[in-house]
């Protein structure tokens, strides 16, 4: 039995934004003065008429000061209102209500309750999802039957880039795979990711344990003890043991079997924990929303989301641009097959580093080799023959040990939530203050450079060579090659896109909502 499956579910998705900003009540000095100040002779009756007295003086800064008290109230009024609607609408669970507040209302102020209600709802709404009867390991089976895209899915993803242009979620999508932490050459030996990591290959490679086998054992003593006992005939008791272990797979979802089986193995609960941390953590850094997790039978059975799936434990998220092109069929670009193979390699490398060798992943392994196998479209003698579908896994294992070592306090943050029984909401709130606390920004350049001599360098392989020139010549000669200069601003271009991105569309929607005010004054 697997016991470290996951659900990876996508849908196509595309999000927009919008702008409110407050306005600000500014009294002019002047109008505070209790006596006349001087003028042009053409505009002097209109100040003999505004100050001809004291006490009209009085009663023009009366009027004034009215006037800024009432535009103070009208926007405080304003963002009340706002904080109730959004309230309301993650309580009735309406996503896309809550979506359109926060993006009317960008400077709104999110408590933890409000942030937990946020996620709360996601959870709700994509849990009464209609595709979740379908799972994206079915497409070792057909190439049809995928997550279509879904209102739920939807409206989650907007919601989490809404919060990523509000700066609320920097982590999310902190990587991208076209500017992987391991750049260069995707040709990756085993002896090369060995020397990188520093770790066997045996680490990364799911080996079954005895823990079925003690609790076989367990289980036949048991039976022994209990016929002598009792007078009842052993071959009973043993079809009653298969009779109950069936329908307790049928219709528990293997709960009872898994609750005795943790029996004999308590620390097989912290090993699920962090292999589904590792999977939570690369999708999430990766740019996929998550939508939730379950670390037991139990709870997976409660879950719609899993319960149809006969999932032990696993981790729901989804990419709309992977979902996008499969459900248009359309060709699956490189940057989507890394981003999945990162994530599914994801819990075997949290395992990996942090006992020395992976339990558990079996199951991800399969949902690689099936979702590869299938982009061949059923021709024999593709481009993913079992090599290449080989060294894609070493790759994707790669990138997934140096994300987690690179936000590593970010994965222990995420670890510690989960054993304290934190829920979404809680679980992406550890991640963002470990963020802040620890200073983890989003990738602005590679760890590492594999060549295509398969070697490793920290050095970018232009830098690299360039540099050993300027050393031996006295001279800097980074600039003198185009191609250096241009391989360097195409990487440089994709991490500046992605950190000003937010910034950009914030100020246009500042732009946008001051003309739609100026077209509202008289």
């Amino acid at each position: 039995m697997q016991l470290w499956r996951f659900t990876a579910t996508c849908v196509a998705v595309g999000y927009g934004f919008a702008s409110w900003v407050p306005t600000t009540a500014f009294t002019p000095p002047v109008l505070r003065s209790t006596r006349p100040f001087p003028a042009a002779p053409h505009l002097k009756p209109r100040y003999r008429r505004w100050y001809t007295s004291n006490g009209d003086n009085e009663e023009r800064r009366t009027s004034t000061t009215n006037n800024n008290v009432d535009t103070v109230t009208s926007a405080t009024d304003h963002t009340s209102r706002a904080v109730r609607d959004l309230d309301d609408a993650l309580r009735t669970g309406a996503l896309r209500q809550a979506v359109r507040v926060l993006r009317s209302h960008p400077d709104l102020e999110l408590s933890r309750e409000r942030w937990n209600a946020i996620f709360d709802a996601i959870e709700v709404r994509t849990a009464n999802a209609e595709e979740n009867s379908e799972n994206l390991r079915a497409l070792a089976n057909t190439a049809t039957e995928f997550p279509v895209q879904s209102a739920a899915r939807q409206e989650m993803t907007d919601m989490y880039a809404t919060l990523q242009a509000q700066r609320q979620l920097t982590l999310y999508g902190a990587v991208d795979t076209k500017l992987p932490l391991a750049a260069g050459s995707y040709n990756l030996p085993p002896s090369l990711l060995e020397s990188i990591l520093d770790l066997p290959m045996k680490a990364l490679t799911p080996e079954p344990t005895n823990t079925l086998l003690l609790a076989g054992v367990g289980v036949a003593i048991l039976e022994g003890i209990l016929s002598l006992t009792t007078g009842v005939p052993l071959n009973l008791l043993v079809g009653a043991t298969l009779l109950a272990a069936f329908v307790d797979r049928l219709f528990l979802n293997g709960a009872v079997f898994e609750s005795f089986l943790k029996l004999f193995s308590p620390g097989i609960q912290t090993k699920i924990l962090r292999h589904e941390a590792g999977h939570f953590l690369a999708a999430y850094v990766l740019g996929c929303p998550v939508e939730g997790i379950v670390l037991s039978a139990w709870a997976a059975l409660q879950d719609r989301r899993f319960g149809a799936r006969q999932v032990s434990a696993g981790t729901s998220f989804f990419d709309p641009e992977l979902s996008a092109q499969i459900n248009n069929q359309q060709a699956v670009k490189r940057s989507a097959v890394d981003r999945y193979s990162i994530i599914v390699m994801a819990g075997i490398a949290a395992e990996a580093e942090q006992y020395g060798r992976a339990d558990g992943g079996a199951g991800d392994e399969m949902a690689l080799v099936a979702f590869l196998s299938q982009l061949n479209g059923g021709r024999g003698g593709g481009p993913w023959n079992a090599d290449a579908i080989r060294n894609q896994a070493r790759w994707g294992a790669l990138q997934a040990v140096l994300l987690l070592r690179h936000y590593r306090p970010a994965y222990d943050a995420l670890v510690d939530a989960l054993e304290r029984g934190g829920s979404l909401g809680d679980c992406i709130h550890a991640i963002e203050k470990a963020a802040r606390d620890h200073n983890l920004r989003p990738l602005a350049q590679p760890v590492g450079y594999i060549g295509e001599d398969e070697s490793w360098s920290t050095v970018g392989p232009s830098s690299a060579s360039t540099l050993d020139a300027a050393t031996a010549t006295g001279k800097d000669t980074r600039n003198d090659s185009p191609k250096a200069v241009q391989d360097f601003n195409e990487d440089e271009s994709l991490a500046t896109l992605q950190n000003y991105r937010a910034t950009v569309e914030a100020k246009l929607r500042e732009v946008e909502d001051q003309l739609s005010k100026l077209n509202e004054s008289p």
